[in-house]
């Protein structure tokens, strides 16, 4: 199969890992920056321009859309799409995982549990919210955050007024979120592959840190899946029509609960951590997807 790599950094372990796994099941494989993709309608014909190259039609993309460019990469994904080529994610599912809130209602419609949370175009009431529903302290999240960027822990009110100011002037889309205090500075990630689980790991923050990113200093450890999280994790994947995602969710007293799903998420930490083959599941997963 000719295979198409939708990725910013050809030099990313995540994607030099699904690179190799592919070419070292016999396929042909570009990694394509889809930031450089021109996209061109023409007589009722979608064609994608690359470096002045029209490419050529492929059997499959994988996209690795970063948060940043959600919008146009998930544009060009949409294109390929519209040439009658299969992907693992496809455009709307990007779209709907990639916003923290809207990723939310899906899950919460699914019946998967959430932590309470707070989304308004104007925050005018967010106070009131806090006080009744959420308490102190809690979270705010940016809605296309990453990485543990654009996640606040408010302590007080004194804060939640000096953060909730800020980004009100600054027009910025923000939720707030329930803080479960029990499974501070942890949470666990799973890998799903093709609606199954194929690695796990427990991310524990550094410091005092609240955030449990391993981009932040965090650091990865084995751990083991209760059935009720098993079955949370290949539900919540379910929910947003995703194929290949890692699924966050914490202990809490009222039982396991989904903080989010990413649909590009990186393979490094939790290879390392599971010893599991990641790169070569999602290459399974794609020749089964094969039509």
């Amino acid at each position: 199969m000719l295979i198409y790599i939708l990725s910013r950094g050809p030099k990313l372990y995540s994607t030099t890992r699904i690179y190799k796994a592919a070419v070292a099941k016999g396929h042909t494989v570009r990694i394509i920056d889809h930031m450089e993709c021109d996209l061109l309608i023409e007589k009722g014909q979608f064609k994608v321009v690359y470096n002045e190259e029209i490419l050529a039609k492929p059997d499959f993309i994988i996209p690795r859309i970063g948060s940043s460019v959600t919008f146009y990469g998930s544009t060009v994904v949409r294109h390929f799409e519209q040439m009658g080529v299969q992907t693992l994610n496809n455009a709307i599912s990007i779209l709907n995982s990639r916003d923290k809130f809207r990723s939310l209602q899906f899950l919460a419609a699914h019946a998967i549990q959430i932590p309470t949370t707070y989304f308004s175009n104007d925050l005018f009431y967010a106070k009131k919210i806090v006080q009744h529903k959420l308490g102190y302290p809690f979270i705010i999240k940016v809605l296309e955050g990453t990485q543990g960027l654009g996640v606040y822990l408010v302590k007080d009110e004194e804060n939640a007024t000096e953060i909730l100011s800020h980004f009100m002037a600054k027009k910025t889309k923000i939720m707030l979120q329930q803080y479960i205090e029990e499974f501070s500075g942890k949470d666990l990630r799973v890998f799903v592959v093709g609606h199954k689980i194929v690695a796990t790991m427990m991310r524990i923050a550094g410091g005092d840190d609240f955030r449990s990113n391993l981009h932040r200093g965090g650091r990865g450890e084995k751990v083991e899946l209760t059935p009720d999280e098993k079955d949370m994790a290949v539900n919540a994947v379910k929910a947003l029509n995703l194929q290949v995602a890692g699924v966050d969710i914490l202990r809490s007293k009222k039982g396991p609960m989904v903080i989010e799903v990413n649909s590009s998420p990186g393979l490094e930490g939790i290879e390392r951590v599971s010893e599991e083959k990641i790169a070569e599941e999602i290459i399974d997963l794609l020749e089964r997807l094969k039509t």
